[in-house]
């Protein structure tokens, strides 16, 4: 089936890139996209049915693409497949085949736009995705002149991280995060292991030396080196290696060993001291300091 309107194209366009990228989630999320705002649209259900992993979704989707078109020879091999059925061997050679990757288009803006600076693009449409020829990954319904350097997708101006070599978009910054981080699981254990108790001697001292303006100015200045302390040590023990969320873990460590030492006087707070409440203000800070000085050390 033709497809007329310029947005469904360009939707088409961006699923099939981003399918051939391996990125299923985001392949049959564009897919459902189209199908909500065009139900009819032929390629769009057989690119669902080869995205989804539910075999009922995959079903129904051969089973629509086929209402549309009952000659379809995709739509036939992907429910014979489903149900276990023979096919001819010509049927599946010529449905490999139609898959091949076409060249990809360079991106550009629609002939209405070409003389317009980049802020022109933006208006002055109504709906100022109609201005572009492709839509975010992300944002279907963000238009947009950008794309990724590593995957080549679209991306809006939201998505972009913009590095020396062009806008990187987020699911590649992640991807190429990764490489650096190598903590295992076992490291992750390890952290915990060490940061804990070193924050529970910290903040046992917090509360038993604290209390007082003075105390709390003093705590701005010695807190930083606590932190940096439980983050160095921690990252010797795990032998420097790095890992996403070991910088989390760390802190909510020195979170918890704040709050158990300081369990008797929440208790207290909670019955209505109002003293209470004033002992609270020097772990606050010491946690803002410290544990930013240990987040910076696990990164």
């Amino acid at each position: 089936m033709e497809i007329n309107q310029p947005r469904i194209r360009s939707l088409m366009r961006q699923a099939s890139r981003v399918e051939e990228a391996g990125k299923r989630a985001a392949a049959e999320q564009l897919y459902r996209q189209i199908l909500d705002e065009a139900p009819e649209t032929e390629e769009a259900w057989l690119g669902l049915g080869r995205m989804t992993v539910d075999p009922a979704a995959q079903a129904e989707a051969y089973e629509r693409a086929l209402e549309l078109n009952p000659e379809n020879k995709e739509a036939k091999v992907g429910l014979a497949d489903l149900r276990g059925e023979p096919v001819p061997e010509a049927w599946r050679k010529e449905v490999e085949a139609a898959r091949l990757p076409e060249p990809e288009p360079e991106p550009v803006v629609k002939k209405e736009v070409v003389a317009a600076t980049a802020t022109a693009v933006a208006a002055p449409t109504d709906d100022h995705t109609e201005a572009y020829e492709f839509f975010c990954y992300r944002h279907p319904d963000r238009g947009t002149s950008l794309r990724c350097y590593n995957c080549h997708n679209p991306i809006c101006a939201s998505c972009t991280n913009k590095t020396s070599v062009g806008y990187l978009c987020p699911d590649c910054k992640r991807d190429l995060e990764d490489k650096f981080f190598n903590a295992s699981a076992t490291d992750y254990i390890i952290a915990a292991l060490v940061s804990l108790p070193l924050s529970l001697i910290a903040g046992y001292l917090v509360w038993r030396l604290g209390g007082g303006f003075f105390f709390i100015f003093i705590m701005i200045f010695i807190g930083g080196a606590v932190g940096g302390l439980i983050g160095r040590l921690t990252k010797k023990a795990i032998g420097g290696r790095r890992g996403r969320y070991l910088p989390h873990l760390v802190l909510v460590m020195m979170v918890v060993g704040v709050v158990i030492p300081g369990l008797p006087i929440l208790l207290m707070a909670l019955a209505g001291s109002g003293g209470a409440l004033f002992a609270f203000i020097t772990p606050a800070v010491y946690l803002f300091v410290a544990g930013g000085s240990a987040f910076y050390w696990m990164k």
